[in-house]
């Protein structure tokens, strides 16, 4: 009787053990992907930030550009136009070495460089993956874009608007509703150089990111999307901006940066139809 005892004894408590044993192996995996989705969120706000700071670049550059050719016919203020420049550049360099501190920020001289003129980011294999390649998850189910509804009433509005450069935007307006999409990408670029203050930078912007889409070219409307949203978060496009880069990104199969995109769009701007459209998107993802 007494080894019967001992024997259900031991058979209970090696059951304890295993039992244990499981449990802290499920912690362990659960916080390891907790681990990964932590790092994988910073891997991704990093990427905004350089992003960022590659459009800020550009506009540095553009802004160079112009004063060195004022200064090339500007006779007495060449000198102070000379100094500026030399401004713009040291503030270039300040910010290219900012990148250059961030891991794969700026590719090493010889790097190969996509078609759009940036280095490729790493690719970011989502867990379980094998080896070989991620497997691409099923899209979640399409939202039609509001830009086509947008673009009428723009149209409207800038057959009376007397902003400056409107007759551009104008042909912008005309070439999005063409579908001539790298014409209207060309004319809302043209804007933005020549009239930055212009009330008409933000839609300009809007349509530009839009039209790239359409193109296909995902990376390149993403930052123009992100730089619309960075300048005018509160603006009138900045909703309908944040959603369409997460869907950008889904293009991408890049199901982390859209997944944080779609939970900036929620929390900055509740209540939106697009809010509305990012939970449901939100969904799709988590179902894959």
């Amino acid at each position: 009787m007494r080894k019967t005892n001992w024997l259900i004894g031991a058979a209970a408590a090696l059951a304890a053990a295993f039992a244990l044993a499981g449990c802290a192996e499920q912690g362990d995996v659960q916080q390891l992907n907790q681990n990964e989705f932590t790092l994988r969120g910073m891997i991704a706000s990093d990427r905004q930030q350089i992003n960022a700071l590659k459009q800020q670049i550009q506009r540095q550059n553009d802004q160079i550009e112009e004063l060195k050719h004022g200064a090339a016919g500007a006779g007495g203020n060449a000198s102070s136009m000379n100094d500026r420049v030399a401004s713009l550049e040291a503030e270039v360099k300040a910010l290219q070495a900012g990148m250059a501190a961030t891991p794969g920020a700026i590719p090493p001289p010889g790097a190969p460089e996509d078609s759009a003129g940036e280095a490729p980011a790493p690719a970011i294999p989502p867990p379980g993956a094998p080896s070989g390649g991620p497997v691409p998850p099923a899209a979640p189910a399409a939202i039609a874009p509001t830009w086509p509804n947008e673009l009428d009433q723009e149209i409207a509005d800038a057959a009376t608007s007397s902003e400056p450069g409107v007759k551009i935007y104008r042909e912008g307006l005309d070439a999005m509703k063409a579908a001539k999409y790298p014409l209207a990408v060309a004319r809302f670029t043209k804007l933005q150089h020549a009239y930055p203050k212009s009330a008409l930078s933000e839609p300009a912007e809007y349509f530009a990111a839009n039209a790239l889409f359409e193109t296909g070219s995902y990376d390149q409307a993403i930052l123009q999307f992100n730089d619309l949203v960075m300048r005018f978060p509160k603006g009138k496009y900045a909703s309908a901006a944040l959603l369409r880069e997460a869907q950008a990104f889904v293009k991408l199969n890049d199901r982390i940066d859209a997944r944080l995109t779609l939970q900036k769009l929620v929390v900055d701007h509740a209540g939106t139809p697009e809010a509305d459209a990012a939970n449901t998107m939100m969904k799709d993802l988590a179902s894959d």
